[in-house]
């Protein structure tokens, strides 16, 4: 008896040693509550080993439905809307999505004038929907675009304060909420957005903000995310020019030049949207850009046909030692007007980012394959 006794024991603490290894979060230490005779006392404590890599979810551009002008909601009221990738999202250490739009109850704020509601859009989305983002699983969003600014500053406010009722945290926004620092795994994961030619937000055309942000985050980081929302926009738009884009007389950045000067400042990953489109990656000193992933959760009020129906989401693991990439997979979704994101077993959407990588990045190491699976050449 007293043998099979230590055998139990032994084996009850290399599966705990085990399950350490594969789920710590926050670096959790892990009490011993039984005296097993091998060198450990009641009470000890044993640490779980750092971590060496996060696995991170991102998506592109999410407005799960618009009560103005008229109430475009789903009927269940966005329940079902994420119900073919929370799976995903939720596995991740941490995920991000741009939050395309307001989000709170009431009509409080200085609505944006609409001089057509058929060309020229604003949104807000019902305080509820925050509970869809949380219950799929988002940590973070980014709000430095040109939606968050629809209802004026008190609409920003009151979003800002509604996400942070579900536990979201949002990043962006001049004055309000310009950048967020999640621990995961006893690493400090940093995050920070900016956009181009909007109202109140962290400016991507403004360098010395560029270089000052990137600078403060990464100083207080282990883990640096950057995302932009730039780029003109539409399907005349699909690749990364190498130079300022300009979309209805505004400038809206040098993408390429932006996402290239952000990893040279300490960056480990830049994720790009804005351009209702997906884009080619490209893996630059190791490091991933993806330079737009397009729209993926707009069932109302935006293109969901064709290529503005493809719905990536990017699942990548980076290594914490130097941010580079370990590997990662595009997940192919494709958007279906008043439903949301669908899994597309064509894998449509990993496909085409593939064919624009090819064509504008032909050097690059990134390997793309047909499925999305992610690696380095």
């Amino acid at each position: 008896m007293k043998t099979s006794y230590h055998f139990i024991a032994l084996t009850y603490l290399l599966s705990t040693f085990i399950s350490a290894c594969s789920y710590a979060n926050n670096n959790k230490e892990l009490a011993v509550t039984e005296d097993n005779n091998i060198g450990i006392t009641p009470g000890d404590t044993i640490a779980a080993p750092m971590t060496t890599s996060l696995t991170m979810a991102f998506v592109g551009d999410v407005m799960m439905g618009t009560n103005v002008p008229a109430n475009y909601i789903t009927s269940d009221r966005g329940r079902t809307l994420f119900k073919d990738c929370d799976s995903i999202i939720q596995a991740a250490d941490i995920a991000i999505a741009n939050l395309e739009g307001t989000c709170y109850d009431g009509t409080d704020g200085e609505q944006r004038k609409m001089t057509n509601p058929n060309t020229y859009f604003i949104f807000r989305m019902p305080g509820d929907h925050a509970g869809r983002l949380s219950d799929a699983g988002f940590d973070a969003v980014n709000m430095a675009n040109n939606h968050s600014f629809d209802f004026g500053m008190t609409g920003r406010k009151n979003t800002l304060l509604t996400m942070k009722r579900v536990g979201i945290e949002v990043a962006g926004l001049h004055e309000l909420a310009e950048g967020v620092i999640l621990e995961r795994k006893g690493k400090k994961v940093a995050y920070i957005g900016f956009a181009a030619s909007c109202t109140k937000v962290l400016d991507m055309l403004d360098k010395a903000e560029v270089d000052s942000m990137v600078s403060k985050y990464r100083k207080n980081s282990d883990v640096l995310i950057v995302s932009f929302h730039g780029g003109a926009e539409g399907t005349a738009y699909q690749h990364v020019p190498r130079k300022t884009e300009y979309y209805v007389g505004e400038e809206r950045g040098n993408v390429y030049e932006f996402a290239h000067h952000c990893i040279d400042l300490g960056a480990d990953i830049v994720i790009g949207h804005g351009p209702h489109v997906p884009r080619g990656m490209e893996l630059y000193k190791g490091h991933l850009i993806a330079y737009s992933l397009g729209n993926f959760c707009t069932p109302y009020r935006m293109g969901t046909k064709g290529i503005t129906g493809y719905a990536p989401l990017l699942e990548v693991t980076l290594s914490t030692e130097d941010g580079t990439l370990m590997h990662g997979k595009i997940h192919s979704f494709r958007q279906q007007q008043g439903i949301g994101p669908r899994k597309d077993t064509s894998h449509l959407a990993a496909q085409h980012i593939r064919m624009l990588t090819t064509e504008d990045f032909p050097t690059t190491k990134l390997a793309i394959s047909a499925e999305g699976e992610l690696s380095v050449k």
